[in-house]
Formats: C-alpha cells, structure tokens, sequence
C-alpha cells in the first residue's frame, strides 16, 4: 500500500473542523476509495511535527492555507526545503492551492498577491496539455476556490494543463511526479458556503463574498471534485 504524507499548513476555525474535519481529513476523504489503496499519515506543520524525512512516505501533498508562501514563517523555508528533497528524490508530490503556490516557489516560480483580487466560489477552468493520467478530465473542469494570490511565472520545466481568464497558472505538472492545483479539490459546496460566510468582511470583503455564495446556491451540482479526485489518484500510482 502506498504511504502518503499530508504536510498539513493550514487549518480553519475550530467549528468548521468539528463538522467537516481538517483540510487533511477533506483530501483523505476525496481521494481514498472503497479499496483503499493508500494509507495516509499528517503532519501538522503549524504544531511543529515535521517528518523524519523525504522519505519517510513514498508520496507527499501539500494542503491549502490562510497564508502567503512569501511570508515570514519559520516553517515555510523547512517545508520547501522538503518539496526540494522529495523533487530530487523523484518522489510524487501534489500541492493544492497554497501548497500549489509553495510547490512553485522552491522549485523557482514566483508567486504575488494577484492585482485581480479575491477569487471565491465556483470556477471553471480550461485543461489541455493532459498527460496520461489526466485522461478522465474533459476539457473543462468546474472546482471551488478561495484566493488572491497567484503563481505568475511557474517552475522551469513546467506544463500549465489548467488556465482561466482570472488565473492564468491554476495548475502544472512536472512530467509525472510533480502536479498542482489552484483550486480546493476537497471543498465541497456546503464546506465552501460555511466557509465563505465566516469569512465575510472579517477577511474578505462581502462584495467578494456575496456572488460567490449566489453561485455556490444556485450552481450546488457543478462542482467536479469526483473527476479531480480520479486524475489525484491516477497521479499517485502513475
């Protein structure tokens, strides 16, 4: 069974946990199936448990999070000092969102916060570029997001397969053992709303947040998390 390691960077308000779980539990509960062919280990990076090693499992995913790769935090340089190690190792690593954004970066991206502002809600995305265990994924794909920052120039050697008109580098790939997401894969729609509205004109502004959660309400089935989900375990055993 493969052993993959969750570096757990972020965590929502306690009430949020305690009915929908970590963001750790939500991508364990995305990607496991009724066979479970992974076995999952967390890392709860923000309380000082870090892994032995790279090689400590055999494949690694960085989670989102409320802060900027460009900050001033003492985790942030050991974490990419990681997805570095796991690189060279031709280990397979996936970073949704902020792990997205911090993948890019130590591998020699740049990263800002966007002049477009606060992405929320529902998105759709244009894929191309599909390698093999992409192959699930039509030539769209609608997920939830909640971000402003942005990957504006990704790593050297780098496949954008994801685009939009607001975020132009909303995934890559690195041949088979590195792929990102800017989108929350693991949030479902009712999460999102939950999340949206606890959020609302405490840390983003309602004008932000109102339409989102029109779309959330009037748009609850469009959300591909299942067909994502597929391509994140195609990756892993690729």
């Amino acid at each position: 069974m493969m052993k993959i390691g969750i570096l757990l960077v972020g965590r929502a308000s306690e009430d949020l946990v305690d009915e929908y779980g970590t963001y750790a539990e939500m991508l364990i509960a995305l990607i496991n199936t009724e066979e479970q062919v992974f076995e999952f280990k967390t890392f709860n990076i923000l309380d000082d448990e870090f892994p032995k090693d790279h090689l400590e499992c055999d494949g690694w995913i960085v989670t989102g999070s409320p802060h900027g790769v460009y900050e001033d935090h003492s985790w942030i340089p050991t974490v990419s000092q990681l997805i570095n190690n796991v690189y060279e190792a031709n280990l397979p690593i996936f970073g949704v969102c902020f792990g997205h954004q911090l993948i890019a970066q130590a591998l020699g991206g740049h990263v800002e916060k966007s002049e477009k502002g606060w992405g929320l809600g529902l998105h759709t995305y244009q894929v191309n570029n599909k390698p093999d265990y992409m192959s699930n994924l039509s030539e769209e794909v609608t997920l939830n997001i909640c971000h402003q920052d942005q990957v504006l120039r990704p790593p050297q050697g780098a496949t954008v397969y994801a685009k939009s008109e607001f975020c132009e580098n909303a995934g890559f790939y690195i041949k088979d053992k590195v792929l990102t997401m800017q989108a929350h894969p693991e949030f479902l729609v009712d999460f999102t709303k939950a999340l949206l509205a606890a959020r609302r004109d405490v840390t983003i502004p309602k004008e932000f947040v109102d339409p989102a959660l029109v779309g959330l309400k009037n748009n609850p089935d469009s959300v591909q998390s299942n067909e994502f989900a597929k391509t994140i375990r195609q990756f892993f055993l690729a």
